[in-house]
């Protein structure tokens, strides 16, 4: 039975295949063409057919038939993989994003061990990029909904680190390159020239000084893949450098030495290298330069994207309110991620001085930094970065009109006054602070950071004037007001690192707790003004026994 089947079935393929092997023809076409048959051709066609004959004639119509069915299905393959290129391509030229390429870091501190680290630390690196980025990205948001900056488009998504650049869309072109006719060569390489990848490649060097490795830093070489923007070579170095023979070394040896003869027994010192350890000391060293590079990295973003339309001064007040914005935040990393941090601040604030000259905020900006920073040294350096810090907030005085924030700048300039302990200066400062809270009720005031500033007035004042109880008291009250007025509490966690509060800041955490409760019973308290706010602060006050 299977093989009549089979049987059937072939002769059906056959004459399935006769029949599309003949080519139909309309009648309206056909012409009628006399056929000459020669007398030898009408014998042999009369002669009948051999089976062999017959089944080679049947072969051949199969096989034609067959090869027609597989060229039409090539066909059909070359279109459909035609389209899934052209749709790759489309794909891969939309949705390009902006790439990040973090090479692994390179050894140039001249310390080999530390060739086996160093794809560990890279991968550290870029991790913490990351979250660097993330903080960056967030502090910027607040910044563009609430200060300046709205026509500022951020982008949906961070660049994500790698180590190497995304080539898909070249290694497409390349591939088709091979396949497409040689005429086309030229228009397929268009592709690559038309839509190149773009976005920033980092390099990354590990740098040394000393013999002994005393002081370590990162090299961070910044550069654009399309040359759009200028590069950038920077190097992080340690703040705190190390001897050039650790303590603990010589602990050791002189350990060592009291228990036995030095002439039996030799001691072998360590390589050098190792106290403490490099890898953790590069390590440390990542947080700082992370920082300066998401910071960075973040700044050209903003600057290669500013708005085509705004010309001239307009272009000039955007660039002066992104570099402001940089140097602000480059002042308040400096406390937690560097020294360094000030100087960058400098030059961020005196770029944005550069291109908005009539700007008040730049030079409040800057008194603040000089003014900060200043607190770092001790006798003529932090002098001379006060009297800076006063002449920066005198001419932001000059360029402000609004009162609110002249009075903020105001105790700016009385907190430097203050901190350069001269006797005319600190005069005029107490002056200035007394005629200020004359003409304003502080109970109405919204301002968080005015109010901080006040009481590290107050604070200064009561730590140079051995404590004086109703200065410190009025500090501990502007401090409550200003943290209670900072609804995003932003100010809370530098409150309590805050060295201008040492001589008030008595326990803090006892002080937040409080705060937190009022808060929790009171949710509009941060809104709240006159009488009803300073009941509640009272009540703050005596559960702490401040009065």
């Amino acid at each position: 039975m299977k093989k009549r089947l089979v049987l059937v079935f072939t002769f059906v393929v056959i004459n399935f295949g006769s029949g599309c092997s003949q080519t139909p023809i309309s009648n309206s076409t056909r012409t009628q063409t006399p056929i000459i048959i020669t007398a030898s051709e009408l014998e042999e066609s009369k002669k009948p057919k051999t089976s062999i004959e017959q089944v080679l004639e049947n072969l051949d119509r199969v096989d034609k038939s067959f090869n027609r069915i597989v060229f039409f299905l090539a066909k059909i393959v070359i279109i459909l993989l035609s389209l899934i290129v052209i749709q790759r391509i489309i794909i891969l030229i939309t949705f390009r994003s902006s790439q990040l390429v973090i090479d692994n870091f390179t050894n140039a501190s001249g310390a080999e061990n530390m060739e086996f680290v160093l794809p560990g630390i890279s991968q550290l690196g870029r991790e913490r990029l990351v979250r660097e980025m993330k903080g960056v990205h967030q502090r910027l948001k607040e910044h563009v909904n609430s200060s300046g900056l709205r026509t500022y488009r951020r982008p949906d998504k961070l660049p994500l680190p790698q180590a190497t650049p995304d080539e898909r869309l070249s290694n497409l072109v390349a591939s088709l390159n091979e396949f497409t006719p040689d005429q086309i060569d030229p228009l397929v390489n268009l592709l690559k020239i038309i839509f190149p990848p773009y976005g920033t490649k980092v390099t990354s060097i590990l740098q040394s000084q000393g013999e002994d490795y005393n002081r370590l830093g990162i090299t961070f070489e910044v550069a654009d893949i399309q040359g759009r923007v200028a590069s950038r070579l920077y190097t992080i170095w340690e703040e705190n450098t190390t001897e050039s023979l650790p303590d603990t070394v010589i602990k050791t040896l002189a350990k060592n030495s009291s228990r036995t003869n030095v002439d039996d027994e030799e001691f072998e010192l360590p390589p050098i290298e190792t106290y403490p350890e490099l890898k953790d000391r590069f390590r440390a060293l990542l947080k700082p330069a992370t920082r300066w590079l998401a910071l960075e990295l973040s700044r050209r973003e903003m600057l290669a994207n500013v708005p085509w339309y705004y010309l001239g001064n307009w272009c000039k007040r955007y660039q002066s309110q992104i570099h402001n914005f940089f140097g602000v935040i480059n002042y308040a990393s400096a406390p937690t991620h560097g020294n360094f941090f000030y100087q960058l601040a400098i030059e961020d604030l005196q770029a944005a001085i550069a291109l908005d000259p009539n700007w008040y905020q730049p030079y409040e900006n800057l008194g603040d930094t000089y003014s900060t920073q200043g607190r770092e040294f001790q006798e003529n350096k932090r002098v001379n970065l006060e009297r800076q810090a006063i002449l920066q907030y005198e001419k932001a005085l000059v360029r402000c009109e609004d009162e609110t924030v002249r009075r903020r700048i105001k105790v700016g300039k009385a907190m430097a006054q203050l901190l350069t302990e001269d006797e005319n200066l600190v005069e005029e400062s107490r002056k200035e602070i007394q005629l200020l809270e004359k003409q304003w009720n502080a109970e109405s005031e919204l301002s968080s950071r005015f109010l901080y500033n006040l009481a590290s007035w107050y604070a200064i004042f009561t730590g140079q004037n051995a404590e004086d109880e109703q200065t410190k008291q009025k500090a501990r009250q502007y401090l409550i007001y200003a943290l209670l007025r900072d609804s995003d509490r932003n100010l809370w966690d530098w409150a309590s690192r805050d060295p201008d509060f040492q001589a008030v800041r008595e326990r803090f955490t006892d002080l937040q707790f409080a705060m937190m409760n009022k808060l929790n019973e009171v949710n509009e308290l941060p809104e709240v003004t006159g009488e009803r706010f300073v009941k509640h602060v009272s009540s703050i006050l005596k559960e702490m026994k401040w009065i």
